[in-house]
């Protein structure tokens, strides 16, 4: 018997390497020139993405007769020039213009968020007659121009009373057909043995909702936020249509006040863009950690 669990004791002792030596992974040069392309396709992506941003940055710190050099250069001749960023505020009510931007996307990012995850809920943890095809429908309106609707909607806003408000700029932007789908397929993940337990303890369906589901899904819920503020905020087609006084512009209509059919003023136009563009960098920032689990918790299964 001693024989045995000795002779048994080495062979496991060959077949396990001892603890704390690392495991050593040998790359063909094959695999390592593919890494280094990879590594090189990644780098150009990034440059490619980067270099507008960088080129309007440096652009809001020229003159006018700098953008228009020729041969042209890419770096201004005064890096601290905050001359156009001080114009763009003298110039217009640009301050104005970001206060009713933030103001339109915030409303819009947060009623989203509360009516695509009550509808992403229903849809994904109850079962009712036409279910599957009332979402089809929904998921269908994702494939409907929203030019195609413009007419019967500032209609619809002029009976009511709603041009050049701030409730007529949001109306449109309060419900998230994408938003319903990602709460849908965010919520499906989620094991149902955890409602079922909420449900045996005695908790009402909307305390489920608010305790159980909305805790579970906070980076689809950063997700939809960023996603649904950005594109609140870059929003120019629909503000154009219903508003007209100067008080109510939103940021995207204060940058088309630098152009005109003669001429643009690049200098003011790319500091402007620059000032426009700070409000979401730092939501996105702020909420990138919720983005990136999303991500990762994509995988799970419920």
């Amino acid at each position: 018997m001693a024989n045995g669990t000795a002779s048994g004791s080495t062979e496991i002792e060959a077949i396990v390497p001892p603890r704390g030596r690392a495991a050593r992974t040998v790359l063909t040069s094959g695999q390592v020139r593919f890494r280094w392309l990879i590594t090189l396709g990644i780098a150009c992506g990034a440059i490619v993405v980067f270099f507008p941003f960088f080129w309007m940055a440096i652009t809001s710190l020229k003159t006018a007769p700098e953008i228009q050099r020729v041969p042209l250069h890419i770096a201004p001749d005064h890096w601290l020039n905050l001359a156009n960023y001080v114009e763009v505020f003298k110039r217009e009510n640009f301050l104005r213009y970001l206060l009713n931007s933030a103001l339109v996307a915030s409303i819009a990012a947060v009623s989203s968020v509360v009516v695509s995850s009550l509808a992403g809920f229903g849809f994904a943890k109850y079962h009712f007659p036409g279910r599957d095809v009332f979402f089809l429908a929904i998921v269908g309106i994702l494939m409907v121009p929203f030019q195609s609707v413009v007419v019967p909607l500032y209609v619809w806003m002029n009976r009511l009373g709603l041009l050049d408000t701030y409730a007529g700029i949001v109306a449109p932007d309060l419900v998230s057909v994408f938003g319903v789908f990602l709460m849908r397929q965010s919520i499906e993940m989620i094991p149902n043995d955890y409602i079922d337990a909420a449900r045996m303890d005695g908790s009402s369906e909307l305390r489920i909702f608010f305790e159980v589901i909305l805790p579970s899904v906070k980076p689809a819920i950063a997700t939809l936020l960023i996603i649904k503020f950005m594109w609140s905020w870059n929003e120019f087609f629909w503000p154009m249509v219903v508003i007209s006084s100067p008080q109510m512009k939103v940021v995207t209509m204060g940058l088309m006040s630098f152009t005109n059919m003669y001429f643009i003023e690049y200098n003011l136009l790319t500091a402007a863009a620059v000032i426009s563009i700070l409000p979401i960098l730092v939501i996105f920032v702020t909420l990138q950690r919720w983005v990136v689990q999303a991500v990762v918790m994509s995988g799970l299964k419920g």
